[in-house]
């Protein structure tokens, strides 16, 4: 009798570690799908893993993009003539990208960070809807330049030596396309206009800088192609 029971647990436990066993080589992606937040690889709710970028056709030339910058080291490129994120192996020489992110900066192939030629007009106290042409002229048209920094404008990172157009504090209108408040970001109500090296023009608005779940560097913009000045 006691061996008959020493044998039914050890047949029930047997039985136990096959279904674990086949509940992992069915599931083994599983831990791909798990709900994290930014402490655990960013991934936002829904059980799906972030995808880097992703562009929503809104109808009348407009898109919306979600651009997974959250990385500290990497940038994500993309091109607006394709609405597409693109692998770029030498962005100073590379021109299949228009601009650039990493968490809050954004660069331009254009002056100090490319050759492309890309420059930008800040626009404020304008509608992003009613813009449909390029301002004209196309002034003041910024570009990434070399620049130091200056410790104490939270717009303007001192450790990478270039002063990028999207963060153009010091420019009059205010270019910087945040404002910062108590460790909060808030896109401040600004449209840009891109001219890239085709050239075309495409109207920008930074819409988040959080992403559902409040991640950091997922940033949400929407743009579209727009008349020449």
């Amino acid at each position: 009798m006691r061996y008959r029971r020493i044998k039914n647990r050890f047949a029930r436990k047997i039985a136990c570690a096959t279904a674990l066993l086949a509940l992992a080589v069915s599931g083994s992606g599983c831990a791909d799908t798990l709900l994290t937040s930014e402490g655990f690889a960013g991934k936002p709710p829904g059980g799906t893993q972030q995808v880097a970028t992703t562009t929503v056709d809104l109808g009348n030339g407009l898109f919306e993009t979600n651009i997974d910058a959250a990385s500290y080291t990497n940038w994500v490129y993309y091109d607006f003539e394709t609405g597409q994120e693109v692998s770029v192996a030498d962005p100073a020489s590379d021109s299949l990208w228009d601009i650039a992110l990493q968490r809050f900066v954004v660069k331009l192939n254009g002056g100090a960070s490319g050759n492309a030629g890309a420059t930008v007009v800040a626009l404020t106290a304008d509608s992003f809807a009613a813009r449909t042409q390029a301002p004209n002229p196309f002034a003041p048209e910024l570009a990434d330049v070399l620049d130091a920094g200056d410790g104490n404008d939270a717009c303007r990172p001192t450790t990478t030596g270039v002063l990028f157009a999207f963060l153009r504090s010091i420019q009059n209108p205010n270019a910087c396309w945040f404002a910062y408040s108590v460790g909060v970001l808030t896109p401040r109500d600004m449209v840009y206009v891109v001219k890239t090296a085709t050239p075309k023009y495409y109207k920008v608005k930074m819409l988040n800088y959080y992403g559902p779940t409040g991640t950091s560097g997922k940033i949400r913009l929407q743009w579209g192609e727009i008349a020449s000045p």
